[in-house]
């Protein structure tokens, strides 16, 4: 899956560009919290359970907020139950997912995404970064 621009419930919102049926925001530590709403709205107007979602979100972009820099480009579709999403930084490098008996506190949330998602990935954007891209099936609310 391919960083794609995503459109958003509220058009006069500037962090956010309205493109083709696809949400595209930018994220920085003190709008996560916002994106996280966002996709929340989005995914409960459709009748649709939005927790896995919304912790999946957090996680990806607190790793890319946290390992990569101040901003990362967050975006999502929703095709029916199944939820598109993907995280873009400026970090070349992906993460390792640390396994159950790990002792290390921390560095788990890739573990959750891991049992969260049908399927994820990280893809190299060349010099640009990075993007990590997951889909999600979603159960009604």
């Amino acid at each position: 899956m391919s960083l794609v621009p995503l459109p958003v419930p509220h058009l006069d919102d500037p962090s956010s560009i309205p493109i083709d049926g696809i949400r595209l925001t930018l994220v920085a530590r003190a709008t996560l919290r916002s994106a996280r709403h966002r996709l929340r709205d989005h995914l409960t107007a459709h009748g649709l359970d939005p927790e896995d979602a919304c912790l999946v979100l957090s996680e990806l972009a607190g790793n890319s907020l946290l390992h990569a820099g101040e901003t990362a480009a967050v975006a999502w579709h929703l095709v029916g139950d199944l939820l598109h999403l993907t995280v873009a930084d400026s970090a070349a490098l992906s993460l390792p997912v640390l396994q159950g008996g790990c002792a290390r506190e921390g560095g788990r949330g890739l573990l959750l995404v891991e049992q969260l998602t049908d399927e994820w990935g990280v893809r190299p954007l060349g010099t640009l970064g990075k993007e990590t891209w997951c889909t999600v099936r979603l159960t009604a609310a």
